[in-house]
């Protein structure tokens, strides 16, 4: 059924079919029974019709855990370093399930594929923005397999360049992926990369030239303290006074979105609500600056507290579009 000249006789769709059955069949042989399917495997992942090539790569997950590590590491990861060179609609396949393939490999064998991540950020075609939110998820769930270092020194880089793409549904991610990136860094002993990369996030987003990059310190700011990627008292002192100067920013977007971070995730912490420190009086005397703002929106959002409004629910509003 595999064999392409009399595929083309029977049924131009039998080779899909047979990709899309094969890890059922594996599952059921068993492992000691490999040696049965694996030219059939082969031949399927170098089929001419990308079709056949793209169910594979979805499943090539799948199979790695029926298989194990050393038949998945002799017989698949060849296969899936080609797949990771084939057209994006193969690609996708691997990419939706990178965290979940690597997992299953050797460290030193998951530490070769550091330096192919950056390659994802490249496609065929460069409006194809799923792919890059795809890229995003999945190095949320790749930071548990690196260590600091790693983290610091591969992963940073393309969290940082997404964090600035043209998309807002991919920035969104990334501003998840960086808090996430400084909550994994700092809970590591020293915690010098993630000072490191909170100097990075001030001087490239807090202090970008460009107004989006500023808001986008804002975004990541209010991720960090929604999901608790760093202890209050830390925050106060890292990020919290470069995040108080944009109460001065030129642009009515950035201080609107500085008041709704300070209204309605920042004061709901009890280190702020409770302690009557240096920092809460800067915070308050910020929020009393914005109260008197010019433009009417920042004045809003800094002098209520806004009813059923989240958010999550109005930050779509002061977003750079989408393209």
């Amino acid at each position: 059924m595999t064999d392409p000249s009399r595929a083309q006789t029977v049924d131009t769709e039998i080779a899909k079919h047979c990709a899309y059955s094969l890890p059922g069949v594996a599952l059921t042989l068993g492992r000691q029974n490999w040696h049965c399917l694996r030219e059939t495997y082969e031949t399927l992942a170098s089929d001419m019709q990308w079709k056949v090539r793209r169910t594979l790569a979805f499943s090539i997950h799948e199979l790695a855990v029926i298989l194990g590590d050393q038949l998945t590491a002799a017989d698949l990861v060849p296969i899936f370093n080609g797949f990771l060179k084939d057209l994006d609609e193969v690609r996708i396949g691997v990419l939706k399930h990178l965290h979940d393939f690597l997992k299953l490999l050797h460290i030193d064998k998951r530490r070769e594929y550091l330096y192919q991540l950056q390659e994802f950020l490249v496609t065929d075609n460069s409006r194809n923005w799923r792919f890059r939110a795809e890229l995003a998820e999945q190095l949320i769930l790749l930071l548990e397999l690196y260590s600091p270092r790693d983290v610091y020194d591969y992963l940073r880089p393309i969290a940082l360049n997404l964090c600035a793409d043209k998309v807002s549904s991919v920035r969104w991610i990334s501003y998840k992926l960086v808090s996430e990136m400084v909550k994994k860094l700092h809970a590591a002993t020293p915690p010098t990369f993630a000072v490191d990369l909170i100097n990075e996030l001030v001087e490239n987003l807090g202090r970008c030239p460009k107004w989006s990059g500023r808001q986008a310190f804002v975004f990541v700011c209010q991720t960090v303290i929604e999901d608790d990627c760093l202890p209050m008292d830390q925050f106060a002192v890292h990020l919290m006074p470069h995040l108080l100067t944009l109460a001065n920013d030129r642009v009515p977007n950035v201080r609107v979105l500085l008041a709704k971070t300070l209204r309605q995730t920042l004061l709901e912490k009890d280190y702020f609500l409770a302690s009557a420190s240096c920092h809460q009086e800067a915070v308050e005397q910020t929020i009393m600056a914005l109260q008197m703002d010019r433009d009417s929106d920042v004045k809003y959002f800094a002098s209520i507290h806004p009813a059923s409004t989240k958010i999550s629910e109005d930050a779509m509003s002061t977003a750079s579009s989408t393209y």
